[in-house]
């Protein structure tokens, strides 16, 4: 299995090599042949999670993952014969360190399985005593890149992320609040230092930086909450409902997917291309958007999500002629873009188009932006949200200054409003952003992004390679975001 693996991310070989799948066939004929629930060593646990990980992130079979599935519950058994916490164990230290370095591997891939497919997992940390193992760099060189800081975040991230996140929504009739709770949670889990470097040398380490772990976590948790806003479930909603700010979380999540693998296909073409997971993670981030869109072409969140639809287009037509992922998605997503965006075209034109969004309370319209940020953190459904979600809102205001004025109408907040004045309204203050560069390649760092060539204001944006966000300004009180 490894061996397969490797052939297929050797950029020296050509993409998709066959030779890659008939390494993983002498595999799985190899496995056959062993009687593993009879003689289960660390060697076959080993072989049947690179096979795991093979179908999930390299496989263009259309049930991969459903055999992946079936197989992780079968390694998840056979993984709990064998690693055990025996005192007095007769393995050396090594052997043990390498027994625990894999069972909390299983748990975070088994965890990852279970969250996108919406199953429950076949390992829980409730029924386990397995240390987590000691995290030591490779060589001296890799002190300050070394894969080991990823692999103690991501364990970290499982305990305090993934594995809360499974257990909540598991729970029925569960309390809203507890779902924001959770989500300001896991935005504010600290990042390692390591992990903050804006450009990393080290391509192991720019491709595990991108990831994207906590964003595929917090898209999870908010899923069925924005699906039952966008389907109509919940009837028509404003910006007051209680489930806006998972319609919020969801938007900010999916913009960000996209930018990140984009940010990453400019750096590493060939090795991205290769990874055909990261194309099915942000085909979905675009779906996301495209029904935002179409359901609720009234929000604000919706021109903005029109520019991250086109970067999709792009990226998609970029890699399409190297990445098989992006060539079968490249006409779904061209149509589901056409179609999003005709019906938005025709609710500017004043044309009669459903929408589940239409925001009734006028009370509040004639607030300035800062005071009417200042209400939505103190009262209404983004109380009890982190700040990067009104964040995201306020960025959104800020960018979209430069949208053509849309279908005028009285009765809608200015922070959900697509009508502009002639006048281009004050500058927001914002220290670091949530959303990311609206000029993907504006990254660097070394010209002011906020001001353009002709000396108006721009988007900065985020970098999408950073995993710490960092201080954020909120009506003079400051808060840290450490996740993207």
């Amino acid at each position: 299995m490894i061996l397969a693996i490797a052939v297929l991310v050797d950029l020296r070989r050509k993409p998709y090599s066959p030779v890659a799948e008939t390494y993983h066939t002498v595999a799985r004929a190899s496995l056959c042949e062993i009687p593993i629930m009879e003689h289960t060593n660390v060697e076959t646990i080993l072989a049947l999670f690179y096979e795991i990980w093979y179908l999930l992130v390299f496989s263009d079979q259309k049930k991969a993952a459903g055999y992946a599935w079936g197989l992780m519950g079968l390694t998840s058994k056979l993984a709990q014969s064998v690693h055990r916490n025996v005192p007095n164990s007769k393995f050396s230290p090594e052997e043990m360190e390498r027994r625990r370095s894999l069972f909390w591997e299983m748990l975070y891939l088994d965890a990852r399985l279970s969250l996108s497919l919406g199953r429950p997992p076949s390992l829980s940390l409730s029924h386990m005593d397995c240390p987590r193992p000691v995290y030591l760099p490779d060589s001296i060189n890799q002190s300050t890149e070394g894969l080991h800081h990823f692999q103690e975040w991501k364990h970290s991230c499982y305990v305090h992320c993934l594995a809360p996140v499974l257990d909540l929504i598991s729970q029925p009739n569960l309390d809203y609040e507890k779902i924001l709770e959770l989500d300001a949670r896991i935005r504010d889990f600290s990042v390692p230092v390591a992990l903050r470097a804006r450009n990393p040398q080290s391509r192991a380490f720019l491709m595990q930086k991108a990831s994207a772990l906590i964003l595929s976590v917090l898209l999870q948790l908010h899923r069925s909450y924005f699906t039952r806003v966008i389907s109509g479930s919940e009837g028509m909603v404003n910006r007051s409902h209680r489930l806006i700010p998972s319609c919020v979380a969801v938007y900010l999540g999916a913009s960000r997917m996209i930018a990140i693998v984009q940010d990453l296909y400019d750096r590493e073409p060939e090795l991205t291309a290769r990874m055909l997971g990261y194309w099915s993670n942000t085909f979905s981030a675009a779906v996301a958007l495209c029904l935002l869109v179409s359901r609720a072409p009234a929000a604000c969140l919706v021109p903005t999500a029109l520019e991250e639809l086109e970067r999709a287009r792009s990226l998609f037509n970029s890699a399409k002629e190297g990445c098989s992922r992006a060539m079968e998605f490249t006409p779904m997503l061209e149509s589901m873009i056409d179609k999003a965006r005709n019906v938005h075209t025709r609710w500017k034109s004043t044309q009669n188009v459903p929408t589940v969004y239409y925001d009734e309370d006028v009370t509040e319209s004639r607030m300035s932006r800062e005071e009417l940020i200042l209400v939505m953190s103190s009262r209404g459904p983004f109380r009890a949200a982190h700040p990067s979600l009104v964040q995201c809102q306020i960025e959104v205001v800020q960018r979209g200054k430069c949208v053509p004025p849309c279908r005028p109408y009285s009765d809608i907040a200015t922070l959900f409003s697509n009508t502009w004045n002639h006048q281009a309204p004050p500058a927001v203050h914002v220290i670091s952003p949530v959303l990311p560069h609206s000029n993907p390649h504006a990254r660097d760092g070394s010209d002011d992004p906020r001001t353009s060539q002709n000396g108006t204001t721009k988007y900065p944006g985020v970098d999408t390679m950073s995993i710490e966000l960092g201080a954020m300004n909120l009506g003079g009180e400051s808060g840290m975001m450490a996740w993207f």
